[in-house]
């Protein structure tokens, strides 16, 4: 049931099943228009079911409605009102009935709301016992996990530091193992250079176990050169290398040995050998004799055989090696035994020179020796000589043909410029390609034209002309200039090897540097042969270039004051 708040009057009644059973209009007009105590009826089956009369009992109702309302003209006031009385005291019943049954059911909805709110009130109670239960256990759990937060928070700060300090320490340890590795690396390298350059100077050293020595110094470099290198074997290889060359320089042997004598392979001979600065050989069979000298240069091949000796010294070294040969026979060596040996401490090209046979050379091949003392730069000086010249019989013989300047061709020209055949004049210009005949000819091209269009076209023509005449003399003067600068590049690169082998090797001899100065210095002398005679043919073709380009002006201008007169328009 739903009650009006002002009024208190049911708006709405319901029935056990949810229908509706009463409705009464809301709003005030339609309150004021009736009567209070009647009810507005939806329809007539709701009106029964709202009054809580069977339909038969009030279809009987209508139906003495119903009568009475026939009868009402028939019948006496006095009936009416009992009637009107009657069917008032009906429908109060009706309504005190409604009222109850609205009372009950709203005593019996007041009971399961009050159930439910107590079956409510008992769950929230639960709920609540249940949340504090999850509230302590929460709070129990969270104080254990603060325990061991805080517990792993120590451990890990710990552990942080420790793995700090560990880390600190493999640093330190890496940068240590990086500069270790570095060092390493720098003296394997050091190492790896030092045998590349021993092996490259064996090949001109001292011969004598010089197969041996590039076998170990090899194998040394590939030690060194190992993915993985092996830096011990290969400073073991280096330094059993140097060792058996010192030996070499300071001990002295005699035995039979298998040699080449001259062109003569294979032969039986009789070494003996002081040190590093004698070493002779007699062949067993026909008593050939053969020593080792210095050649006198200080790079490349140093030692060479020479088994051409003139006889006095190839009697002496034939003795000093039998007289050697015969001690050791006989067991009669000893220390304060002396031998005569031929040969010089020094060690230099004066005594090189004096020793070996001295041959005339033709100029061939002496011209090659030369050539080959200068060094690599002898090249380019070479090449820039043969430029140059090939500059100058170009520029030579395009100057004596373009430059002609012909006393027949000028008379003939003069003749018909006198006689004012102008085009038998061009025609004649046409047949000679000189630049005066090109000249000439666009002067009597615009012979029918003014002076001052003449002119124009003479110094267009003189314009054409003069770079032909002038071309590529300018590359030939910078061959006269590049000589001497690639001259003095090779005496540079020359003192500077010779200086470094004077560091390495050393020297007793001031004639030595003397010598190598005096090769270096040859490139030098070889630039200034070439450019000599460069700048003096560049010199005169300038003059020959000059006297073409003066004979031009004189021979246009008289061509152009003959033919125009002299006064200018």
């Amino acid at each position: 049931m739903i009650l009006d708040e002002r009024t208190g009057f049911a708006l709405q009644a319901r029935d056990e099943r949810d229908n509706v059973i009463l409705s009464v209009a809301k709003n005030p007009v339609q309150g004021e228009r009736r009567d209070r105590k009647f009810f507005f009826w939806h329809d007539r089956a709701e009106a029964a079911n709202a009054v809580g009369v069977h339909p038969v009992k009030f279809f009987a109702i209508v139906m003495m409605l119903a009568s009475s309302a026939f009868a009402w003209p028939w019948s006496s006031d006095k009936k009416n009102a009992e009637n009107e009385a009657r069917i008032k005291d009906s429908l109060l019943q009706v309504e005190v009935r409604n009222l109850q049954r609205e009372v009950e059911t709203l005593t019996r909805i007041r009971m399961q709301k009050a159930d439910s709110l107590e079956k409510l009130d008992a769950k929230h109670w639960s709920n609540r016992y249940a949340e504090s239960q999850l509230t302590e256990e929460h709070q129990n759990v969270t104080r254990e996990l603060d325990g061991r937060y805080s517990k792993l928070s120590t451990d890990l700060g710990r552990v942080t530091e420790e793995v700090m300090a560990s880390k600190t320490v493999t640093e330190e340890a890496d940068e240590k193992a990086k500069s270790e590795e570095v060092s390493f690396d720098a003296l394997n390298t050091q190492i790896r250079l030092s045998i590349e350059k021993t092996l490259g100077d064996v090949a001109g050293d001292y011969p004598v176990g010089m197969n041996k020595r590039i076998l170990s110094l090899k194998r040394a470099s590939g030690d060194a050169e190992k993915k993985v290198p092996n830096t011990i074997a290969a400073v073991q290889g280096y330094m059993a290398d140097l060792l058996a060359r010192h030996e070499l320089t300071y001990t002295q042997s005699y035995g039979a040995e298998l040699s080449q004598v001259g062109s003569r392979p294979d032969v039986n001979v009789n070494r003996l050998r002081l040190g590093t600065v004698f070493l002779g050989e007699v062949a067993n069979d026909n008593g050939d004799v053969q020593a080792l000298l210095r050649s006198g240069t200080l790079q490349g091949k140093i030692f060479e055989w020479n088994a051409n000796l003139p006889t006095d010294i190839s009697q002496n070294v034939k003795q000093a090696v039998n007289q050697a040969g015969s001690a050791m026979a006989a067991s009669q060596a000893k220390s304060g035994s002396i031998i005569a040996i031929p040969l010089d401490v020094l060690q230099n090209k004066a005594i090189k020179n004096s020793i070996a046979d001295t041959k005339e050379l033709t100029w061939t091949e002496e011209f090659k020796a030369f050539f080959k003392k200068g060094g690599i730069v002898m090249y380019p000086l070479m090449l820039v000589a043969i430029i140059a010249l090939l500059l100058f019989l170009e520029r030579f013989i395009v100057l004596t043909y373009r430059g002609h300047l012909g006393r027949r061709f000028t008379k003939n020209m003069n003749a018909l410029v006198a006689e004012k055949k102008y085009e038998d004049a061009a025609n004649l210009c046409l047949k000679r390609e000189t630049s005066l005949s090109m000249v000439l000819f666009a002067v009597l091209n615009k012979v029918n034209d003014t002076r001052e269009n003449a002119e124009r076209s003479l110094q267009e023509a003189l314009l054409r002309e003069q770079p032909k005449l002038e071309r590529r003399m300018g590359l030939l003067a910078a061959m006269g200039t590049i000589a001497p600068l690639l001259g003095l590049l090779g005496t540079v690169t020359g003192i500077i090897t010779l200086f470094t082998v004077i560091t390495e090797v050393g020297t007793n001899d001031a004639r030595v540097l003397a010598g190598g100065i005096s090769e270096a210095l040859i490139t030098t002398e070889m630039g200034l042969v070439i450019a000599i005679p460069v700048m003096i043919l560049h010199g005169l073709l300038s003059e020959k270039i000059e006297k073409i380009t003066s004979e031009l002006y004189v021979q246009s201008t008289s061509l152009m004051n003959k033919v125009f007169g002299k006064e200018s328009k």
